[in-house]
């Protein structure tokens, strides 16, 4: 509104004023690209080649983040390599020295990193960028009709960004928030030597790297994953805000959703002239949380969490956190995995893997860990001078509780479930690591492996195994199983699909057998019998 003082009669009165239409903000988009070099020289090259191509496409905002890997960030990535293969193999104990030295041989030295972050464009902008490629943009218009929102806006940046003139790199790895934070920063120490910052951003004298890093991790919430805030509770027009935050930062959550709403009540209540620092950490990656939990070195940093610390007269006096619990004490059955599969991805593991290229997000990720044993919990923690009372929410009310260790339900969850984590672990891990996202059928791949002729004897497996030696899910649930010889190896093991084509050295006469279920639940004998070469089915 705009107030006018009407000089004759001195009168005021209001105008209505229409606001200009806001046509972009500073909306960093939540998926990231990560361009990896070997040497400082190809990484001004890559620096450069970024400049170019977003030049050309009309991409005027965006923020490269130059990093370096650590001292000894190469060998410690080369020997965790060779002792992942010798685990593949069966092999326990450390890698020896020739191990070291064949894997470090094939793995280049890729310790300079270009963290690319663009502003977030409408999907129109994305189009008229394809549009420039027919090729590209005749695949776009195969697809683009299937999808809506995020999933669409994710695969049009994508494909934009992989449009001519590309982006010179040695390496290639999609990046998101919670990636940049907790892996690149929190779990590996990589060391931020540069930000270079185009367009708006660099016109943006007051926006500080502090804060442009924060945005970068999702610390505004916008991404679905992070926030970081603090408000005086005794401001309704700054709680109110923040409960606007926190929705946009838990869209899928409504159990933590509801908990911090009914906490920051309480915490009004005690203490109104208090305030609260809120933290937020919501990955909502559903199956692959447990992944990541237990594959990276610092795992805990991929496990959902929030807090919100309450102080007053300088002092913090009260601390809500929020935890993964588990719903039951008694181990979940291996069958999970399957079940996860079946009923959210359709049996298909590659639709599993492929949310990796948005960053793993799943929508449906608190009823995916629910069936996994798991719910989203909170505590609290009150502070009288050096003592320190917990409570735990038990029917509505807060109820005394035992000293609560930080993610001591979860950590007790992992002990209990090893074995439905080494499935989940010998099922991912061949399909999802540094620029890899396989999403391959392994019963397809298996299909083309079977021989008619083989097949029609009629031979079948006495006395099948009831689960598979290397990832011990069980056979029941499968379709195919080989009684084979474990690649680059000379261990035999009876595999499941998964392993057969990951783990296994082959199909074909002396190497491995391949099984197929019969409707009778008896294993027919399908290749790898008398008379099928090897040379024509061993895996390279």
């Amino acid at each position: 509104m705009n107030l006018v003082i009407d000089e004759a009669t001195k009168n005021i009165y209001a105008q209505t004023i229409e606001p200009l239409p806001i046509t972009s903000g500073r909306v960093l988009s939540p998926w990231h690209d990560m361009s990896l070099y070997e040497s400082a020289e190809r990484l001004a090259a890559g620096i450069a080649s970024h400049d170019a191509s977003c030049k050309a496409k009309g991409i005027a905002d965006y923020i490269m983040v130059v990093m370096k890997a650590p001292d000894g960030f190469y060998e410690a990535s080369v020997e965790a390599t060779a002792r992942a293969m010798r685990e593949i193999k069966g092999d326990a104990g450390e890698p020896t020295q020739d191990e070291i030295a064949e894997t470090a041989a094939k793995m280049k030295r890729l310790e300079h990193l270009i963290y690319f972050v663009p502003q977030l464009l409408p999907a129109d902008e994305y189009m008229r960028i394809i549009q420039a490629d027919p090729d590209l943009y005749q695949e776009v218009m195969e697809f683009a009709d299937d999808m809506e929102g995020e999933e669409l806006l994710a695969s049009l940046q994508e494909y934009a960004l992989f449009a001519d003139p590309k982006v010179d790199r040695d390496y290639f790895e999609v990046g998101y928030p919670a990636k940049f934070r907790a892996k690149l920063l929190d779990s590996e120490g990589w060391n931020i030597e540069e930000i270079l910052r185009r367009g708006a951003f660099a016109r943006n004298q007051n926006l500080t790297d502090e804060t442009v890093l924060g945005e970068i991790a999702g610390e505004a919430g916008t991404s679905g994953q992070r926030l970081k805030r603090s408000v005086v509770l005794s401001s309704r027009a700054e709680l109110s805000q923040l409960m606007k935050d926190v929705a946009e930062c838990l869209p899928n959550n409504p159990v933590w959703r509801g908990m911090i709403r009914d906490q920051l009540d309480d915490a009004r209540s005690d203490f109104p002239e208090g305030t609260v620092h809120v933290s937020i950490y919501a990955p909502s990656t559903g199956i692959l949380t447990l992944y990541f939990a237990v594959t990276q070195e610092n795992g805990v940093l991929f496990v959902p969490t929030y807090s919100l610390s309450v102080e007053a007269d300088g002092e913090v006096r009260r601390m809500y956190a929020g935890e993964l619990q588990s719903s039951d004490t008694a181990p979940v059955a291996p069958e999970a995995y399957r079940h996860v599969l079946d009923e959210y991805y359709g049996g298909d593991v590659g639709s599993l893997v492929m949310t990796m290229t948005s960053g793993g997000y799943e929508v449906r990720d608190i009823d995916i860990l629910e069936d996994l044993g798991l719910t989203y919990g909170s505590f609290r923690c009150d502070a009288e001078g050096d003592a320190r009372h917990f409570f735990r929410m038990k029917n509505g009310r807060w109820r005394k509780a035992a000293q609560v260790v930080p993610f001591g339900q979860f950590k007790s969850y992992l002990e209990r479930n090893s074995r439905l984590l080494q499935i989940i672990v010998r099922k991912l891990s061949p399909r999802i690591g540094p620029g890899i996202c396989d999403g391959s059928l392994s019963e397809r791949q298996l299909e083309d492996r079977v021989d008619a002729e083989i097949a029609g004897r009629g031979e079948v497996y006495i006395g099948p195994p009831e689960q598979c030696d290397v990832c011990t899910i069980p056979l029941s649930g499968e379709v195919f199983m080989s009684d084979g010889r474990v690649k680059d190896g000379t261990m035999w093991a009876n595999m499941c699909a998964d392993c057969t084509i990951y783990y296994g050295a082959g199909i074909g006469w002396g190497i491995g057998q391949l099984y197929r279920k019969a409707e009778d639940g008896r294993w027919l004998l399908v290749g790898g019998g008398p008379g099928q070469s090897e040379a024509d089915d061993e895996r390279a």
